[in-house]
């Protein structure tokens, strides 16, 4: 290669380097360096935030050490109860939380039947393990230290934990929190003796939550002839019924079933009846 080319390749790559340290500089004016709070930007809390607990997004883990060598994994797949979460209250948190012991699951039958026995968990006679809170105060963004009642086989100890908030998101199926809380206890002082020199003392438990604050629906007028305000958005000339021609065309060929009055047009009462029983055909019940 000679001096020239190698002149002209250099001065094409410290071009090249040179318009992406501008275009960064550009790109990051006015632009936070990183999302704000521990999982992100949230957002607004609104006063006193109530989340009942989704079962199908949240998990309890346990973990424990196996014949002294390996960690022995486990779950429990249903987790209920609610979490209030304001930080203008004092508590700023609470928790109510109840884990099924029939939910637990290590992916072998036999052996969730054993933890289901009177040898752990003795699920027959105590089918839950449950924390509820009775103090917390606010560590720092998104960490609280919460003092409760954990009980488990019938065993209530009073513990303290740190809680995380994940997060809040508000979307169309409501307003969502997520919670994490992991910590340590150890088996004995909640009667679970079994396989000494097998399974070790400590057993660490995670307890990963996601709340939703759901939002009321408004109740439907129902035998006023009212429309249910979704269809009232399709009445354009607003004599509160639909005409043919109002209805999404997917919906006309059904018309003259609902149409039970014969009147041309579809009321409120029509609608509800063709949600309760898929509608009445015209002249139904009569000879």
């Amino acid at each position: 290669m000679t001096i020239r080319r190698l002149t002209t390749v250099v001065s094409i790559l410290l071009s090249i380097a040179l318009l992406g340290v501008l275009s960064a500089r550009a790109g990051g004016q006015g632009a936070p360096s990183s999302p704000s709070g521990p999982a992100g930007a949230k957002p607004a809390q609104t006063s006193g935030d109530t989340f009942s607990i989704d079962p199908t997004h949240s998990m309890g883990l346990f973990r424990i050490r196996h014949f002294g060598a390996g960690v022995f994994w486990g779950r429990f797949n249903t987790i209920t109860g609610t979490i209030v979460h304001d930080d203008d209250s004092d508590p700023p948190l609470k928790l109510d939380v109840a884990m099924d012991i029939n939910s637990i699951d290590v992916g072998n039958e036999r052996l969730d039947g054993h933890l289901k026995s009177e040898d752990f968990f003795y699920a027959s006679e105590y089918p839950e393990a449950t924390f509820k809170s009775n103090a917390a105060k606010k560590l720092s963004d998104g960490v609280y230290e919460v003092t409760g009642d954990l009980t488990i086989r019938g065993v209530t100890r009073s513990i303290t934990v740190n809680v995380q908030w994940m997060g809040t998101s508000d979307g169309r199926m409501g307003r969502r929190g997520g919670f994490e809380v992991v910590f340590t206890v150890n088996r004995h002082d909640f009667g679970i003796s079994y396989g000494p020199g097998v399974l070790g003392d400590q057993v660490r438990l995670t307890m990963a939550m996601e709340g939703v604050v759901r939002r009321e629906r408004p109740q439907e007028t129902q035998g006023t002839g009212a429309l249910p305000s979704r269809m009232a958005r399709m009445d354009a000339n607003g004599d509160g019924k639909l005409q043919k021609n109002e209805l999404p065309e997917r919906m006309q060929s059904m018309f003259d079933r609902l149409d039970t009055n014969g009147d041309g047009a579809l009321d409120g009462e029509e609608i509800q009846a063709m949600r309760r029983g898929g509608g009445r055909q015209r002249g139904q019940g009569q000879p």
